[in-house]
């Protein structure tokens, strides 16, 4: 399996956490624009994890049973794809935060 292979494995897979964390991501970015605040960027971590635990609750809850074993079949753990979703979604995050410090801060 390549490189391409799996990325494109891990989006089918994250889709829905990688779009609503991305509107999180621009709506955060925006109210840091209007003035830069430590504590604002601790508390949008916070309320991430947050958002990030209801929605993985949701995705599993309205999931097919059945599209897992996809992933299974393919060699792919549900906990790796799964981690790797969260931590590309916590670090873009992290890297437009620190994008907007450096421009407002």
């Amino acid at each position: 399996m390549t490189l391409r292979d799996r990325i494109s494995l891990t989006w089918r897979y994250g889709k829905g956490l990688f779009l609503i964390g991305a509107v999180y991501n621009l709506v955060c970015a925006g109210f840091q624009s209007g003035g830069f605040s430590y504590t604002f960027m601790v508390d949008s971590f916070i309320i991430k994890t947050v958002v990030t635990a209801i929605t993985l609750f949701l995705m599993k809850q309205f999931s097919d049973r059945d599209a897992i074993f996809f992933y299974i079949n393919l060699g792919l753990s549900r906990r790796k794809l799964l981690a790797s979703v969260i931590v590309i979604d916590f670090l873009v995050l992290a890297i437009l935060m620190a994008i907007m410090h450096l421009i407002y801060g």
